[in-house]
């Protein structure tokens, strides 16, 4: 390894160190956030997978992008959520 890629690793490290030391938390609570608005609206255009009579004319327009995290959505609605789960949201 030259002293060139062992320089860059060095300074790609103390990036790595840098962005977790500072703003890693609010990374990861934005993205759950995304995650549970992107599953709100999936409820809302396709709930009536779960019993919800909804009829939308965005469903076809959007079934393309949102169907491969269909499979995930499912698991997270039918999961079952304990009590002390449901006291800290």
């Amino acid at each position: 390894m030259s002293a060139k890629a062992q320089g860059l690793g060095f300074w790609r490290k103390l990036k790595d160190f840098l962005i977790g030391a500072t703003v890693y938390g609010a990374i990861k609570d934005l993205e759950e956030k995304r995650t549970l608005i992107e599953y709100g609206l999936m409820l809302m255009v396709f709930g009536d997978m779960f019993g919800y009579p909804v009829s939308s004319y965005y469903r076809l327009k959007l079934l393309p992008f949102w169907l491969p995290m269909v499979g995930a959505w499912k698991h997270y609605l039918l999961r079952e959520k304990d009590v002390t789960e449901k006291l800290m949201e």
